[in-house]
């Protein structure tokens, strides 16, 4: 298993920006250690961006973004797949390593992570978040699985996809997730415990089932994909509720059977109609789940 420090690199960057307040020489110096110390090395056009955006180069974090990618995907090439980040301190985009084909990897994040954490995410393994995530996790993602302990601020699981080659990712959140979850997703699956308004916002494919309390307005502008969620839910134009068949029944099991380890699952082997009752455990705490207590929303179409 590999372990990655990000203050590590954070303690090389500030020893630098100590030592020399040129940029020039600061970004060789940076890129110098960091060859070094990971075998890896940052793109000239880092230092200009930087610059532009931030105005300096040991504080950016288009730096810290592009070393800690580069040094995952090097680890990944080099047959690593069991991987920990530690103190990401909501890091924006980590976790993009832009693999075409799947790679196997497990990967632990020890706090939270920014925006558009795993963004693109092609994978085999699981990769847990052990803190909360901000805006677009796993955003546009083909394949893999992600669990984040914490909760999900807006558009958790946008565009997930689904084309001849993936399925889309499949993603738990275990403290519920803010506005629009799902928006304009494909495929795959987000399992959440509470969803904010306007989730499932555009939606053509994929499954939401929401084990929490529901925002408005779900659905609005969704033309395909199903959502699971609380009797009581409201929907958007373009959406609309109906009762849950036994057809429904299948679809619910196969996106809790991905997650059954995790939520501790019990009678999922026999969950049917005539045994619609589930014991589901979150966060240490067992509740009891009725899914004649549910609806499903689809597209009105």
């Amino acid at each position: 298993m590999y372990s990655l420090d990000i203050d590590e690199i954070r303690s090389i960057a500030d020893s630098i920006g100590s030592n020399t307040s040129n940029p020039e020489e600061q970004f060789e110096r940076l890129n110098s250690t960091l060859y070094k110390n990971y075998g890896i090395n940052l793109p000239k056009g880092l230092k200009k961006a930087s610059l532009e955006k931030f105005r300096d180069i040991v504080s950016s974090p288009l730096v810290y973004e592009r070393a800690v990618n580069s040094i995952l995907k090097k680890k990944i090439i080099e047959g690593e797949n069991k991987i920990t980040i530690k103190n990401p301190k909501a890091l924006y985009r980590i976790g993009i390593i832009s693999f075409r084909e799947p790679v196997k990897l497990d990967l632990t994040v020890e706090g939270s992570v920014g925006n558009f954490f795993a963004a693109g995410c092609n994978f085999n393994g699981t990769w847990t978040v052990k803190g909360h995530a901000e805006n677009g996790l796993a955003d546009k993602g083909y394949s893999g699985k992600i669990v984040v302990d914490g909760l999900a601020t807006e558009l958790a699981g946008q565009n997930n996809q689904a084309s001849d080659d993936s399925c889309g990712v499949d993603i738990l959140v275990r403290k519920g997730c803010m506005e629009r979850a799902m928006g304009q997703a494909r495929g795959g699956s987000l399992i959440t415990f509470g969803a904010g308004y306007n989730s499932g916002l555009y939606m053509s494919g994929g499954v939401l089932l929401n084990l929490g309390a529901p925002g408005n307005s779900f659905g609005p502008g969704m033309v395909g994909g199903t959502i699971y969620s609380p009797e009581g839910t409201t929907v958007g134009e373009g959406a609309t509720i109906q009762d849950i068949s036994k057809i429904d029944y299948k679809v619910i099991f196969s996106v809790l059977k991905k997650f059954e380890a995790e939520l501790d699952i019990k009678g999922l082997d026999k969950f049917s109609p005539e045994n619609d009752t589930l014991f589901i455990t979150n966060n240490g705490n067992s509740e009891e789940y009725n899914f004649k207590n549910f609806i499903k929303i689809n597209s009105a179409d």
